[in-house]
């Protein structure tokens, strides 16, 4: 019997050569992300909702223990809508030290929660 073996491309993997260092860092938060504009949303139709910023990879610069991983997608930052990169480090910049941080994102096609301390 012959089994054959595929690499299996991890979604995010699709976009990794859009992201741009310089501009897609979010240090606050410590990942590269990217806008989901109209192009990204054709690449990832199973998105349930529409506005944020895809996870593309988490930064090697140390951030919060936040839990975000590859392949979400940030909707809002404590109940304030993330439109794009520019949305998502205006609402991360806001946060003082030691606030409650509640990110909602979408994983595996599953809107959660994330809750963590600033630092």
């Amino acid at each position: 019997m012959l089994v054959r073996v595929t690499e299996h491309e991890h979604d995010v993997d699709r976009v990794i050569d859009l992201v741009d260092p310089a501009k897609d860092l979010v240090p606050q938060l410590g990942i590269l992300g990217l806008e989901i504009d109209s192009e990204i949303s054709k690449m990832f139709p199973e998105l349930r909702r529409g506005p944020g910023v895809i996870v593309v990879a988490r930064a090697a610069t140390a951030g919060p223990a936040s839990g975000l991983q590859s392949g979400d997608v940030i909707h809002s930052v404590n109940g304030i809508t993330v439109i794009g990169l520019d949305g998502l480090r205006s609402a991360v910049e806001k946060l003082k030290p030691n606030d409650p941080v509640a990110i909602q994102i979408e994983r595996q096609g599953k809107l959660m929660y994330l809750a963590f301390e600033n630092e």
